[in-house]
């Protein structure tokens, strides 16, 4: 779906995105980090609003800079992060026009705009002008103008920017009924952490630039978590339950059972350090991170 190598954006002088190499099927990819990490020229060299200053990448098979790009555009679809929509214009209107915009005939973005606005919500509500919609409906808007020419992939930015939480629950679930039943993928980026953990099942860390991590949300946790629960025949020594901390910080033991975070990534290291003590390891088992740990983990690698 999206493949980069040794991808670099430069605004003048300022490098935006260093070396990010990416290669993501269809799903829907939690794009993740911190503000001014580079989410959003990320998302706009994927449109083809910026050119690379080096490297090279492809978005559904078509090369970025390519004569295609511009066909590319009717394939994808974009929701930006602050909205500009016509005040005294209706949702139905605005939406129609966009479908217009992105190659539909008048009919077809009529028929269309009927369709997308119903999918997300705002049936009863399209013919209002969107001056007098809350936060929540005008985010909803948003992505209906995304979704009106039928694209194979959209790409969200902060979709749930200043909604509460029932409004963030009622726009992540649409982004999942997006890939369910629309079969559509989905770029979401975004800073929050429970966002991206609750949709994502592909996942992209970014901070100043640099991708830190990538891969499955199981994936990584797999690759990232360090933390282990050590269960031991009989309980330890306090001389060896001291010595456990060659193997990485101990945060709980008693009774032979113990937590520790290794130091590194080499499990079968507390196998040879309780054989060369003569205890008797009977049972060495994963703690899978929490995304929350998982994206510090990224943020501190080199």
């Amino acid at each position: 779906m999206i493949a980069f190598q040794q991808l670099e954006v430069r605004y003048g002088a300022t490098v935006a995105l260093r070396g990010v190499s990416l290669d993501l099927e269809p799903g829907v990819v939690g794009l993740l980090g911190p503000n001014g990490s580079g989410k959003s020229t990320l998302l706009k060299t994927l449109l083809g609003l910026l050119a690379p200053a080096a490297g090279t990448g492809s978005v559904l098979g078509v090369g970025l800079g390519s004569p295609d790009s511009t066909r590319l555009r009717a394939r994808i679809g974009y929701m930006p992060e602050y909205d500009a929509l016509i005040e005294d214009a209706s949702a139905y209107e605005q939406v129609a026009f966009w479908g217009e915009l992105s190659g539909l005939s008048p009919r077809q973005a009529r028929d269309r705009s009927h369709e997308v606005l119903y999918f997300v919500g705002l049936d009863e509500s399209r013919y209002r002008n969107v001056s007098g919609y809350s936060t929540g409906m005008r985010q909803r808007v948003k992505l209906a103008q995304a979704l009106v020419h039928s694209p194979e992939l959209v790409f969200l930015d902060e979709p749930t920017n200043g909604l509460d939480p029932d409004g963030r629950k009622r726009m992540l679930d649409l982004v999942l009924k997006v890939r369910a039943e629309l079969d559509t993928s989905v770029v979401l980026a975004s800073h929050l952490l429970q966002d991206v953990e609750r949709v994502a099942d592909q996942l992209v860390i970014l901070d100043r630039g640099e991708v830190k991590a990538s891969g499955s949300m199981a994936g990584l946790r797999r690759m990232l978590a360090r933390r282990f629960e050590l269960r031991f025949l009989d309980p330890l020594p306090p001389g060896d339950e001291a010595a456990l901390a060659e193997l990485g910080q101990v945060l709980e033991g008693r009774n032979g059972l113990y937590d520790v975070e290794f130091a590194v990534d080499d499990p079968a290291a507390a196998f040879r350090w309780a054989r060369a003590r003569g205890a008797v390891l009977v049972q060495l088992t994963p703690r899978h991170d929490r995304l929350d740990e998982v994206l510090i983990r990224a943020l501190r690698s080199a």
